[in-house]
Parts: structure tokens; C-alpha cells; sequence
């Protein structure tokens, strides 16, 4: 499980690279930092990231926007341990991880996605040799 959070973490830094992260976008993704209490990001901690998701959640933010958002983290020195913890994290309570929602399904992490419908077992017709005697 850690090696899949490592590889989550890669993915994320490698997207964070392809960004052009200006001064624009700081001060546009500074509101949700503020409005989470994160002064440092460098600094954030596991309680900094949990707020920072609740606000997030709170705002209706986009997946695409989530993504910047935690790219730019990656970009501004966050912890591994938080970028982990962010990633890892399945606040729509539908049982898909954020980096799962947003690096694959595309999906948004803040609503649940629509359950798939689980097969049913096939049922098996009864056989027309029940009278057989087993022998052993």
C-alpha cells in the first residue's frame, strides 16, 4: 500500500511539473489556503490538510482545480507525509481515493460517484441428474 501512495505522490509531482504556476494562480489558490489556516505550506500538517479538504469540499471545487491545487502544494515544498495523506483521502465517502478520482476515473472527488450495480450471482439451475447416487 505504501509503494501505491509513493507511485500517487510521483504522479502528482510529474503533473505539478507540466504546471506553469505563476503568480496568478498562487494568489488564486491562496484563498482556499487561507480560508484553511495554512500560512506555510511547507509547513502544512496532517490537521492543515484535513481543513484545506473540508474547505475544498465546502466550495464545490472542480477535480481539475483540486489537482492544481495539490500540484501547486507539491511545487511549494508540502510534505510527502500531507501530499500522501491528501491523495489517500476519500471525502465523498464512495470508497474511491482522491487520487484515484482524479488521476484515473476523471471523476469529481467531492461527490459521490454513482454505485455500480453488483452482479449477481448467477443462479444454477437445478441438474437433471440429482438422483445419481455418489459414490466414494
Amino acid at each position: 500500500m505504501a509503494e501505491t501512495k509513493q507511485l500517487q505522490v510521483q504522479e502528482l509531482a510529474r503533473f505539478a511539473q507540466e504546471q506553469q504556476f505563476n503568480e496568478q494562480y498562487r494568489q488564486y489558490f491562496g484563498d482556499v489556503w487561507d480560508e484553511a489556516g495554512v500560512k506555510d505550506i511547507s509547513q502544512m500538517t496532517i490537521p492543515d490538510a484535513e481543513q484545506t479538504l473540508k474547505v475544498l469540499a465546502d466550495s464545490e471545487a472542480s477535480p481539475q482545480f483540486i489537482k492544481s491545487l495539490l500540484a501547486q502544494a507539491a511545487v511549494d515544498g508540502a510534505s510527502p507525509q500531507v501530499l500522501e495523506y491528501f491523495l489517500s483521502s476519500d471525502i465523498d465517502g464512495d470508497g474511491r481515493t482522491l487520487a484515484q478520482e482524479i488521476f484515473q476515473d476523471g471523476t469529481n472527488p467531492m461527490e459521490p460517484d454513482t454505485p455500480q450495480p453488483i452482479p449477481k450471482a448467477q443462479a444454477l439451475s437445478p441438474s437433471s441428474t440429482e438422483d445419481l447416487e455418489w459414490e466414494i
